[in-house]
């Protein structure tokens, strides 16, 4: 759901598969102190779960 939302709005995004990669997965969990998926970064902003209302007030998509 993520990427679609991102994707719809033309915003750019990385995507790591931590299930496949343990360094993604290590730094998900030891920088960003998250054990759940999806884990969206944006600037300093660590967002757990897919919230369109939150990441389009983050994203200025308004």
């Amino acid at each position: 759901m993520v990427k679609e939302f991102l994707s719809h709005h033309n915003v750019e995004f990385t995507q790591y598969n931590v299930a496949e990669n343990a360094e993604a997965r290590d730094e998900m969990i030891e920088k960003y102190d998250s054990m759940s998926t999806p884990t969206i970064i944006i600037g300093d902003q660590v967002l757990t779960g897919f919230d369109p209302d939150r990441l389009t007030r983050i994203l200025n998509l308004a």
